[in-house]
């Protein structure tokens, strides 16, 4: 029944339900594109951002990599584990605080973290946040690539910079908790040092389209309660005071001691009338 009731209050209202879809789409292609008048042109605008990655090796103490006879399947599983790691809260924090970053500024994506890491996601980032984390696990490589992304170069290059050294931190204090033999720790090799460059973007469909509901939404909004606002307003003005609507008048004084109270029907000025008569005949009788 509300939803059916919804429509038919957007059938009666139908001009203004108009008026705001437009009013919407005008304020998505102004977001979306630059507008010029003279001459008239239009061009999608640009979103500049700061792009950053590193490359860090999943090694052993006695390395396979220089030896074409040494399997390297093992450190390639192992690589799969500690990208999933690295998309966990644990490493997210402690890059947190050695850049400086909030966390819960920092978006996160990449393979499916471990139990108990709840922070990473197997989606792609939906860029929602200012900063943004990517791992990702070259295949059948014991690779593990960091890309950031963030308002400016240096924060890019900072957050891609302080990947290797949180997890590695992480990860030595683990071993020595559990006495895991240095012949057999995994060890983190940074392949050069971090990048990052600035990355133009423009602006698509979807930004368009986000911009469009939440306007045309808002302008709902205002075509049903500003009415409603506006009723309720003017009522407030129209009611009497509840004094009025009892007939009590408080400026008139009260009874004398002996005399009967003066009826509720009379008016404020009958009222003081009559009381005035009432003294004069009280003062010829005395």
């Amino acid at each position: 029944m509300k939803f059916i009731y919804f429509l038919k209050e957007l059938w009666r209202r139908r001009l203004a339900v108009i008026l705001a879809a437009i009013a919407a789409a005008a304020v998505a292609v102004l977001v979306v594109y630059s507008v010029s008048i003279s001459p008239p042109s239009l061009g999608k605008r640009d979103h500049v951002e700061a792009r950053g990655s590193i490359e860090v090796l999943i090694d052993s103490a006695r390395s396979p990599i220089a030896d074409v006879g040494r399997n390297l399947e093992p450190l390639t599983a192992r690589a799969g584990v500690f990208a999933r790691y690295i998309a966990g809260g644990n490493v997210i924090q402690q890059i947190s605080k050695a850049t400086g970053i909030p966390v819960n500024q920092i978006e996160v994506a990449g393979p499916a973290p471990l139990p108990g890491e709840a922070i990473g996601t197997t989606a792609p980032p939906a860029n929602i946040r200012p900063y943004g984390m990517q791992i990702v696990q070259r295949d059948e490589l014991p690779i593990v690539n960091v890309e950031t992304r963030a308002p400016t170069v240096d924060e890019a290059r900072e957050l891609a910079a302080a990947t290797p050294a949180a997890v590695r931190d992480i990860v030595s204090t683990i071993q020595r908790t559990e006495n895991v033999p240095d012949s057999k720790r995994v060890t983190f090799r940074v392949l050069g040092p971090a990048q990052a460059v600035t990355a133009t973007e423009a602006l698509g469909a979807k930004v368009a389209f986000g911009v469009f509901i939440a306007v045309f939404g808002l302008g709902l909004l205002l075509i049903f309660g500003l009415p409603r606002l506006i009723d309720a307003w003017r009522s407030v003005d129209a009611e009497p005071p509840a004094q009025e609507q009892f007939g009590v008048f408080p400026h008139i004084p009260p009874a004398l001691p002996g005399e009967p109270a003066a009826p509720p029907a009379l008016a404020p000025a009958e009222a003081i009338a009559e009381r005035a008569q009432l003294e004069m005949r009280r003062g010829g009788d005395g």
